[in-house]
């Protein structure tokens, strides 16, 4: 299975916007990539559907998806189910939202076949030292044509960020931040039909520390980035953050 590499530039999905207060306090350089990565989520028509959120935390995600189309059933999963009366409040709410404890690893709670799509936020290097097995959970699960989409990742064939990252986790700034590489991607897409990696920061994650704090800087780092991708592709292998969807 070959992996696609892009830079998506196009208009991103009305819905987008609605879902970003699901990712917090985000940086302003990593506005583009998140509306991507949402504009996914939404590509297809999820009413009347199920989708199921692995690694969810609080499940903020997994109820701004559920606010996007309040006919499908979202299903947010964790180690530990989110509850108290936020959780309670948006149960109420949405009535196609529910949350569940249970391991991305062992998904067997759920019948084959039974989702059109499975995502995660920033949840894929935590699971990153079995892909083999969280892949072969997640193709049970998921119906022909359905689509598992990860926003959010962090990647390591660029050698500076790889460094950066390393410091700052030395320096407790940053919990576990794994780098994943490309050979991951391509050992999880054999069994689907298509996996496409959207790649972002090239020079906009060196670039952070300075970029975040001045609104005007970041958007001129992202377009820069987009003229340097769009301009040379063999640069996409070396952005420092990616969104990843498969197909089945």
């Amino acid at each position: 299975m070959t992996v696609h590499l892009t830079h998506p530039e196009s208009p991103a999905h009305p819905a987008a916007e609605s879902m970003l207060p699901a990712i917090g306090g985000f940086p302003p350089s990593d506005r583009a990539l998140f509306l991507a990565g949402y504009s996914e989520l939404c590509r297809i028509d999820l009413s009347g559907k199920r989708a199921l959120e692995i690694c969810g935390g609080f499940g903020k995600l997994a109820a701004g998806l559920a606010e996007v189309f309040p006919d499908a059933r979202v299903t947010g999963l964790d180690l530990y189910a989110a509850g108290g009366p936020e959780i309670e409040e948006r149960l109420k709410r949405l009535p196609g939202l529910s949350y569940v404890a249970g391991d991305a690893f062992d998904l067997s709670a759920f019948p084959n076949a039974s989702f059109d799509l499975v995502l995660g936020q920033a949840a894929l290097h935590h699971l990153a030292h079995d892909v083999d097995g969280l892949a072969a959970q997640i193709l049970r699960v998921l119906k022909p044509g359905g689509r598992l989409v990860f926003i959010f990742e962090p990647m390591g064939h660029n050698l500076l960020v790889a460094a950066i990252r390393a410091v700052r986790m030395a320096r407790h700034e940053l919990g576990d931040e794994s780098n994943l590489y490309l050979s991951q991607f391509e050992r999880m897409a054999k069994g689907f039909s298509t996996c496409e990696v959207q790649m972002f920061n090239f020079l906009g994650y060196p670039m952070k520390a300075v970029s975040d704090r001045f609104n005007f800087l970041s958007t001129a780092v992202q377009r820069i980035d987009s003229w340097l991708f769009r301009s040379f592709p063999k640069l996409l292998r070396y952005g420092a953050n990616c969104n990843v969807i498969f197909t089945k």
